[in-house]
């Protein structure tokens, strides 16, 4: 499972309020429902104070996105819904024609999930997700990462440039299968359990990761991802 619990869970109207003397640069949709909901508060806030406007959806639920300049997928238990997230094509074509016009999708850990080809749950039932990411994710029954990790970026994408620098943690009890080809990693990993790995998969403006980042180690990820989805509001008008 996504099992994000080192997260702070939010409620529907957590993420409504914003700062009243923010300028509105964007607008980023939160996918927020039973399957996605587990994100840092403070990384949402610091969107807002940024000027971000924060458009809370569905996609288990909603018939599409609504009308955003930027996507954030958070943790949850995608695997509980696969049935609702994967019969919901009208919300997977929506994320789809977003990513391909070039808007920021940026995801972590079930939101990774949602964006790869399918899931497949521990009865061996494989359900079609978003295909955005070229692999599958795969259930365990058993702990498959559990940690802090440190992140320092190899190549610029949505949140910035090269050589960006933070924290987060990975609790996840599924993997990617295959490994996936044909897509850069941007991301190289630090766990403290040991060792070093590359992840962070990027695609055009798409950022996905089982990473979940904690933006007070390095604002400017944060900042950063406000100015792509700005970027991308004033190209697309």
């Amino acid at each position: 499972m996504a099992r994000s619990a080192l997260a702070f869970e939010i409620g529907a109207d957590t993420s409504d309020k914003r700062s009243e003397s923010a300028p509105t640069h964007c607008r980023i949709g939160v996918a927020l429902d039973d399957a996605f909901h587990f994100y840092y508060e403070d990384n949402l806030k610091r969107l807002e104070a940024l000027g971000a406007e924060i458009v809370n959806f569905s996609p288990a639920q909603d018939p599409e996105i609504p009308a955003v300049d930027g996507l954030y997928f958070g943790g949850g238990y995608p695997e509980a819904l696969a049935h609702e997230l994967s019969a919901n094509r009208t919300m997977i074509e929506a994320v789809r024609s977003f990513a391909a016009r070039g808007g920021p999708v940026y995801a972590e850990c079930g939101g990774l999930m949602y964006l790869a080809r399918a899931i497949r749950t521990l009865d061996g039932a494989s359900f079609p997700m978003a295909g955005l990411i070229p692999a599958d994710a795969v259930m365990h029954d058993r702990l498959q990462a559990l940690g802090y990790v440190e992140v320092e970026t190899v190549a610029p994408s949505i949140l910035g440039t090269r050589g960006l620098r933070f924290r987060g943690h990975q609790f996840r009890y599924s993997t990617l299968a295959p490994e996936p080809h044909g897509i850069e990693r941007v991301y190289a990993v630090r766990p403290r359990w040991g060792g070093q790995f590359t992840e962070g998969y990027r695609t055009g403006n798409l950022l996905a990761s089982y990473v979940h980042a904690h933006w007070a180690s390095n604002p400017s990820a944060a900042a950063g991802f406000v100015e792509s989805c700005a970027q991308f509001r004033a190209h697309d008008r």
